[in-house]
């Protein structure tokens, strides 16, 4: 059986959508990030203060690995997961990889107040957020088999739509 992988930017949905995809789907789900919270014993932001973004990523792919091979869940990937190709190869094998697209400016109001943003922590969070969305979304596009607006709806009806274009693929 394939899991299924929600991919997409800071704010685009992956954990709130996740997690009813999978009641939908009478399967488990799993939040990569809180994986290696629960592996390394600190928080995803104190990862990256103290070892940086490579570090994280390098976990990030370890995890990755362990929970590709076990299914069927739907497993919310971090926002950079995408960005190693060994992990879009990964996901792909084992799975279907499913975009949660959103509009800049709705990632910027989903995600403008927490403080759990590491790449948001500079002087401009407005405008790295608008960088990494640049530089993200051709992987995002790449990496999927499938693309869900998340625009102006709830988790409960992206993971609905999602749920009804799974039945159709």
């Amino acid at each position: 059986m394939p899991n299924w992988y929600l991919v997409g930017m800071m704010g685009s949905g992956k954990t709130a959508t996740g997690r009813r995809l999978a009641f939908l789907l009478g399967c488990s789900f799993l939040d990569l990030d809180q994986l290696i919270e629960e592996k390394t014993g600190r928080t995803v932001v104190e990862i990256f203060a103290r070892e940086g973004e490579a570090f994280f990523r390098d976990v990030e792919a370890g995890v990755l690995r362990e929970v590709s091979g076990t299914g069927p869940r739907v497993i919310a990937a971090g926002g950079g997961t995408v960005l190693r190709a060994d992990n879009v190869a990964r996901m792909r094998q084992s799975g279907k990889v499913i975009f949660l697209e959103a509009a800049l400016e709705t990632l910027w109001e989903r995600v403008k107040d927490k403080k759990d943003r590491p790449l948001l922590k500079g002087a401009d969070p407005k405008k790295a957020l608008e960088e990494i969305f640049l530089a993200r979304k051709n992987f995002y596009e790449s990496a999927s088999d499938l693309k869900v607006q998340t625009d102006g709806q709830s988790p409960e009806e992206v993971a609905k739509k999602i749920f009804e274009l799974l039945k159709t693929t």
